[in-house]
């Protein structure tokens, strides 16, 4: 008999938590009714992986919360856009706030983060990303990104491309707004986008292009009282810097470097009528600028 009791408190506390689990999970389907995805996900205090997935489905999103936190899901077909929205709300007792900060950007276990998201290769999509407090990773290698903005208040953000696997179409825009957090893009230039956009707060954004051989991109960037920090692409790619300074800020960039105009400075190789460069147009008050070569990273 005992056994038997035993076994039905087994499988009704089995049963309870894969109910929770599905609570806190969610599948975007694919149809035909759609030809593009917009991907908005809200957190308020939460540690979320972001990475390309193999499962069935344009987007898996799992939970790890425990007790009563559960997200508030959204989804709706506009103009043959599919519309996603999601915000987790993630409690700030989280156990995992000082270890990954005090370790930002070192290796995480994916079993580390609070919240998974897997997104697929079959649909374009446009992603909006808003973190206000916690420790984020965000893989993009390969994907059909058609635009992507982040919006960070005090989190950590890592952004990462593999070496060979760049978005799969040519990105309209790659914004990126930081407050009071860090942001980290390692492989920049494999985001394949147009236009990339840095405003920097008290914060501190690195943007890596270090790997880039091809390039035609203009980024803008503006600077309040953060840092950013710049590495550059190899020697081969011409590049254009424009700055905006002010007697109270900081910039420092390589002796390769020659100054054209008032503001203005130029690799040697510089030409306005070359397909491959890269131009810079920042904006800065009282923060740091740093360019680096890309040996020196």
């Amino acid at each position: 008999m005992w056994r038997n009791g035993l076994l039905l408190a087994f499988v009704s506390v089995t049963s309870f938590a894969l109910h929770a689990q599905l609570n806190n999970s969610y599948t975007v389907l694919d149809n035909q009714n759609f030809d593009k995805v917009n991907f908005c996900l809200n957190t308020t205090n939460g540690h979320c992986f972001i990475e390309p997935g193999n499962e069935a489905g344009l987007m898996n999103i799992y939970s790890e919360t425990k007790g009563n936190i559960k997200p508030s899901y959204n989804e709706s077909i506009v103009d043959r856009t599919k519309k996603v929205q999601v915000n987790l709300d993630e409690a700030k007792s989280s156990s995992l706030g000082t270890t990954l900060s005090s370790r930002m950007f070192g290796y995480q276990s994916v079993d580390d983060y609070t919240w998974k998201v897997y997104l697929s290769k079959l649909k374009p999509m446009n992603l909006y990303l808003n973190y206000a407090v916690g420790d984020t990773y965000i893989n993009l290698s390969d994907l059909p990104v058609e635009k992507l903005k982040i919006n960070t208040g005090s989190a950590n953000v890592s952004i990462n491309y593999d070496e060979g696997f760049g978005n799969k179409l040519e990105m309209d825009t790659f914004s990126v707004k930081v407050d009071m957090g860090s942001l980290i893009a390692k492989n920049l230039y494999l985001c394949n986008s147009k236009n990339i956009i840095a405003d920097v707060g008290f914060g501190k954004v690195q943007m890596d292009f270090g790997g880039a051989k091809v390039i035609h991109t203009e980024v803008v960037a503006m600077v309040g009282a953060g840092k950013l920090v710049i590495i550059l692409p190899d020697e081969n790619i011409p590049v254009k810097i424009n700055i905006n300074d002010s007697p109270l800020c900081h910039v420092k960039m390589p002796r390769r470097f020659k100054s054209s105009t008032n503001n203005e400075f130029v690799t040697l190789n510089f030409d306005e009528n070359q397909d491959n460069y890269i131009n810079f147009n920042v904006d800065v008050a009282v923060g740091n600028i740093i360019f680096k070569n890309s040996a020196s990273r």
